[in-house]
C-alpha cells in the first residue's frame, strides 16, 4: 500500500510539473509576440520654452536649441524649460492675466513686469 501512494504522488508531481512547465512555455511565447506588451511607455506631454513657448518633443531638444526670445538677446542663450504641467491655459505670474498658449502669453507686453510697466513680457506661473 506504501509503494501504491508513492507511485501516485509521483503520478501527480509529473503530471504538475508537465503542467506548471506548459503555462511557463504559454506565458514566455505570448508575451513575447504580443505587440501591445512590447509597446514602450511613451508620454502624452510636451516641453515648453519659459521665454518663447515653442514646443519641443524632449528636454534634450529644447536645451540644445537657441532661442529667439533669450532675455540676453535673439539666439544668445538656449531655452529655458518651463517646469509647470501641461494646462488648457496659462497665468501671468505678473499680472494674472489667462492665455491660452505659453507662446501668446510670452508675445505681449505685462503692465505689473519687475522692470516696469510694459518693459518686460508675461511670464508663465507654475
Amino acid at each position: 500500500m506504501n509503494t501504491h501512494y508513492i507511485r501516485m504522488n509521483m503520478k501527480n508531481m509529473k503530471t504538475l510539473i508537465t503542467i506548471s512547465m506548459a503555462a511557463c512555455l504559454y506565458m514566455l511565447f505570448t508575451s513575447s509576440i504580443n505587440p501591445e506588451r512590447e509597446k514602450p511607455m511613451t508620454p502624452s506631454t510636451h516641453y515648453y520654452c519659459e521665454y518663447c513657448g515653442h514646443k519641443f518633443p524632449s528636454v534634450r531638444q529644447l536645451t540644445s536649441a537657441t532661442c529667439p526670445r533669450h532675455p540676453d538677446g535673439t539666439n544668445k542663450g538656449h531655452h529655458k524649460l518651463y517646469e509647470g504641467s501641461e494646462k488648457s491655459e496659462y497665468t501671468c505670474k505678473y499680472c494674472g492675466k489667462k492665455f491660452p498658449s505659453i507662446q501668446v502669453m510670452v508675445g505681449g507686453l505685462c503692465v505689473n513686469h519687475p522692470k516696469g510697466s510694459n518693459k518686460g513680457g508675461h511670464a508663465p506661473a507654475l
